[in-house]
């Protein structure tokens, strides 16, 4: 019997050799994500620039209001399959331009958006606003300030986290990165899908909510603070009563909730519920009417309650995802991956939440 345990430790040592002192192995699939929507591989992935044909990604615009026309990404998660083609955004017809919200998951994307919509009017893009740091909302930046000379619009945290920008000022400094970090669309895509994509940085952006005219058209760029995200920004037309909200609201799906906090979130919904619209798109979903930001609305007041209720009932955080369910959005898309996440970290928020503190924030 020794022999044989011997024998085994010998066999176990010498598979484990090629992992000894690594932190780290071969991913075989870096498409993959973890339960976070994170991507699995965190290293440097040579960058691509094959010269097989563009990945297509057949867009069509879909016109909301007089103005507006927006294209509507993938109910599921960015993979080599959709090509980070699962977020929405959408061009807004000015006098001389048109002004993008959201530019997609690639320069690629980008181009093939704007490709569309100079079938419907043949506008350049001059202006482009951003409403928040995640990735697939703003990957197409770069083809349109290099092919536009469009300003971009946006939050400085994508200056910051991404580009290495001071954070007071988010302009460049001693710490700002020669080279920026690959973002898990850079590093999982096909190389037709992300060929030609780099990151740049937003040109203009502000401490607080801002009302300005771009290309004859009045906008209000409302910012909710940290929400969805560590700065989420939501785009108000008061003479089209249009508003386009990013990833603060989501419908037909389960929202990811890895950056935000619960309490930010329902303060964004009262931020948009303040406004007067008739036709809201949301980051994810193609809810576009009044009932567009209804689905939010009910999972985070659902959320925010049954996790405070589990809290006073002393549920054990181990067993928090068990007692807190939210059953009325199993038949969501992505419910099961994604909300039992949210529920937790809900938990680790809501643990040191006090009513008090939340009324005196929004006073």
């Amino acid at each position: 019997m020794k022999k044989i345990l011997v024998l085994l430790a010998i066999v176990a040592f010498v598979i484990a050799i090629p992992f000894i002192g690594n932190k780290s192995t071969t991913v075989k699939e870096p498409h993959k994500l973890d339960a976070d929507d994170n991507f699995i591989l965190y290293e440097w992935v040579k960058p691509r620039t094959g010269t097989n044909v563009e990945w297509d990604y057949n867009l069509k615009p879909v016109q909301v209001s007089d103005r507006v026309w927006c294209f509507f990404g993938a109910m599921e998660m960015p993979t080599k399959e959709n090509a980070g083609d699962m977020s929405n955004s959408c061009y807004i017809k000015g006098k001389d331009s048109w002004i993008a919200w959201d530019s997609g998951p690639s320069y690629i994307f980008a181009k093939q958006a704007h490709a569309a919509m100079k079938k419907i009017a043949d506008l350049p893009v001059k202006s482009l606003i951003i409403s928040h740091e995640h990735d697939d909302h703003w990957l197409g930046n770069n083809y349109y300030t290099e092919t536009q000379g469009a300003t971009v619009i946006g939050p400085k945290s994508v200056n910051v986290n991404y580009l290495g920008f001071d954070e007071h000022t988010g302009k460049p400094n001693e710490n700002t990165r020669e080279i920026p970090p690959q973002t898990r669309m850079i590093r999982a895509l096909y190389q037709n899908a992300i060929r030609g994509t780099k990151l740049v940085p937003v040109e203009r952006y502000f401490d607080d909510t801002t009302e300005f005219t771009l290309h004859g058209i009045k906008f209000e760029y409302v910012k909710v603070g940290y929400a969805h995200s560590e700065e989420d920004w939501f785009l108000y037309l008061p003479e089209d009563k249009v508003v386009l909200v990013g990833d603060v609201v989501m419908n037909g799906r389960v929202t990811s909730n890895r950056d935000g906090i619960v309490v930010g979130q329902l303060n964004a919904l009262k931020a948009i519920a303040s406004k007067d619209w008739n036709h809201l798109v949301p980051g994810h979903g193609f809810i576009t009417d009044k009932t567009g930001a209804d689905e939010s609305v009910q999972y985070f007041t659902l959320l925010k309650d049954r996790v405070l209720e589990g809290i006073d009932d002393e549920i054990d955080p181990d067993y928090i995802t068990k007692h807190v369910t939210l059953e009325e959005f199993r038949n969501k898309d992505l419910y099961y991956l994604l909300s039992p996440g949210n529920v937790f970290r809900s938990y680790e928020e809501l643990e040191m939440y006090e009513e008090d503190e939340e009324e005196e924030e929004e006073e």
